[in-house]
C-alpha cells in the first residue's frame, strides 16, 4: 500500500495565492470595461440642455432691456433740445449759426450726432473751429473761433480774406479800411506761399511810420511773380517792392526815412526794390533821385 503525502501550505503561501487571485479577477473586469463603451446617462444630458437655455434666456432678457431702456431715451420729450447756447461768435449772429446748422431743436439729445453738427459748422467759411457740448437734459452748448478779415482781395468782385488766404464772404462795409490787394495774373495759391502776407504785414509796418500819418497806404497790386505796389489812400505816393527783398527794402526805408520827411509833399514814387539803393520820384520833377542806403550808412 503505498501513501501519497500532500504538504500543507503556510499561512503566508495561502496569502499569497489570494492576493494573485485578486488581482486576477480585477485585471479580467477591467478588460471588460473597455470593451464595453460607457452609455450617457440621459440625466446629464438634459441637465446640461436646462443650464444653457436659462443661460440663453438670461442674455435675451438683458437685451431686451437695454433695447428697451435705449428706444426709450431716444424718444421721451425729456431730452429733445430746446435751449442752444453760443459763445465766440462776434461776427455771426446765432440766427445765421442756425440756418446754416438746419434743424437741431427738436431732436433727441443723447442720439444727435456731434461730429456731424461740427462738421458741418467747419464748413462755415467764417468759423475756424468749433467745440460742442451737451447740457442736459435739453440743452447744447457751442463753443466757436470766428476767423479775422485780414485783408481785401479783388477778384472778379472784392472779397475779404483772412490771414490764411481763407475767403471768407463778400467785401462788407464795416471792413472797407482794410487794406486791398489787387491781383494782376497771379494765381490765387500766392497767398499761401507766403508772399502777399508778407507783403501786407510790411504795409502795416509803414503804416506805424509817422510818414503815413495823414495818408495811410490802403492797397496792394500784385505786378507779375515778384514785385508789389503799395498805394496810399489818397492814390498820390505809390511804393515800388520786391517780394523777395521786402526786409531790406523796409530797412532802406527807415535809413532815408528823415529825407523823405522833408520832401513829404513833392514825392509821387518810392522804389524800394533795388539793392543798396532808393529810387524817389518828384511829382514836380521829371527826373528821379536815387539814394545810395550803403553811403547812409557810412
Amino acid at each position: 500500500m503505498s501513501f501519497t503525502l500532500t504538504r500543507q501550505k503556510g499561512p503566508a503561501a495561502t496569502w499569497d495565492d489570494f492576493l494573485s487571485e485578486r488581482n486576477k479577477k480585477r485585471k479580467r473586469g477591467s478588460n471588460l470595461n473597455r470593451r464595453v463603451p460607457n452609455k450617457p446617462k440621459l440625466g446629464n444630458w438634459v441637465r446640461t440642455l436646462a443650464e444653457l437655455t436659462s443661460k440663453l434666456f438670461l442674455v435675451g432678457v438683458v437685451g431686451y432691456l437695454i433695447f428697451a431702456g435705449w428706444n426709450f431715451l431716444i424718444s421721451t420729450p425729456r431730452f429733445q433740445i430746446q435751449n442752444i447756447y453760443f459763445q465766440g461768435n462776434n461776427i455771426l449772429s446765432d440766427t445765421q449759426i442756425l440756418e446754416w446748422l438746419g434743424p437741431v431743436k427738436g431732436e433727441n439729445l443723447i442720439a444727435i450726432d456731434l461730429v456731424d453738427l461740427s462738421q458741418r459748422l467747419s464748413k462755415n467759411p467764417w468759423i475756424q473751429s468749433a467745440s460742442i457740448r451737451r447740457n442736459f437734459p435739453q440743452g447744447l452748448e457751442f463753443k466757436l473761433t470766428e476767423r479775422v478779415p485780414y485783408a481785401r482781395i479783388k477778384k472778379d468782385q472784392i472779397y475779404l480774406v483772412d490771414s490764411f488766404g481763407v475767403t471768407l464772404s463778400p467785401e462788407k462795409p464795416e471792413y472797407r479800411h482794410l487794406p486791398l490787394i489787387i491781383m494782376q495774373g497771379e494765381k490765387e495759391n500766392n497767398f499761401l506761399e507766403g508772399k502777399v502776407l508778407h507783403s501786407l504785414k510790411t504795409m502795416h509796418y509803414f503804416n506805424k511810420l509817422s510818414f503815413f500819418d495823414n495818408n495811410p497806404l490802403d492797397a496792394a497790386k500784385l505786378i507779375g511773380h515778384s514785385r508789389v505796389l503799395f498805394i496810399t489812400l489818397n492814390r498820390d505816393i505809390q511804393i515800388h517792392m520786391s517780394m523777395d527783398r521786402l526786409d531790406e527794402g523796409r530797412k532802406n526805408f527807415l535809413l532815408i526815412l528823415d529825407t523823405l520827411e522833408e520832401e513829404n509833399s513833392k514825392i509821387q514814387m518810392i522804389d524800394l526794390s533795388f539793392k543798396d539803393q532808393v529810387v524817389i520820384r518828384n511829382r514836380f520833377k521829371q527826373s528821379s533821385t536815387l539814394f545810395s542806403a550803403k553811403s547812409q550808412t557810412n
